[in-house]
């Protein structure tokens, strides 16, 4: 059976799926871009920001041709009740945040994710907190304490963070309109968080994510 370590406090947390713990060699990850290295690109890279292979979505083991439709079939249980898959959002822009109540980075992340929620829910866009707890309860609190208004799954560590291969919490994935990954990060702080804002409401307007460089302190 799958399980999740609770690990020590490091900028990034490791996550333990299958047995396996895996790390990220870098303390900090800055945005990335999925998808074919162009002219932006490439300056974006030089301010920090590396633009993966075609084949590979930073802080996922999954093949990135997968990844789409893992996330497109697999079926979330809302806290609230019910259930969703996003499917049912293709249309929308979402902000895909995975999380988990003993993961520090994410506590403090999760009360500005929410508020960006509430932007996005007035221009056609969402954030999806997804927790990998295994405890119900934790995340209730967890929701109740900071006056969650943001959706939330219980999706658990062997649901579709199995199923990604995730390595990384946090971890955040910005859908486009066809459910495709646009742009990664495994910050927490401030810039990262801001990455994530700009590239959210960008293809919101319509225009093409640009990762913007965003050096700074640990999450």
């Amino acid at each position: 059976m799958s399980r999740l370590r609770r690990p020590d406090p490091p900028a990034r947390t490791p996550v333990m799926i299958a047995g396996a713990r895996r790390r990220r060699g870098a303390p900090v990850a800055l945005p990335v871009l999925v998808g074919v290295l162009t002219a932006a690109a490439a300056a974006a890279a030089a301010a920090g920001v590396a633009a993966p292979a075609a084949d590979r979505i930073a802080g996922v083991g999954a093949p990135a041709a997968q990844v789409p439709g893992i996330l497109g079939r697999h079926v979330f249980h809302p806290l609230a009740g019910g259930t969703l898959s996003l499917a049912e959002l293709r249309g929308q822009v979402v902000v895909l945040d995975f999380w988990a109540t003993w993961c520090p980075p994410c506590r403090r992340e999760l009360p500005r994710l929410d508020a960006l929620n509430a932007e996005l829910a007035r221009r056609g866009g969402r954030v999806l907190a997804v927790s990998i707890d295994e405890d119900r309860e934790n995340v209730d609190r967890f929701a109740r304490r900071y006056g969650l208004k943001l959706p939330i799954v219980l999706d658990g560590p062997n649901g579709v963070a199995r199923e990604l291969d995730l390595q990384d919490v946090p971890l955040t994935l910005v859908l486009d309109r066809d459910g495709q990954v646009a742009l990664t990060s495994s910050r927490s702080d401030a810039a990262g968080l801001q990455a994530v804002a700009d590239a959210a409401h960008g293809l919101i307007a319509g225009r093409p994510v640009a990762a913007a460089g965003a050096e700074g302190g640990r999450p």
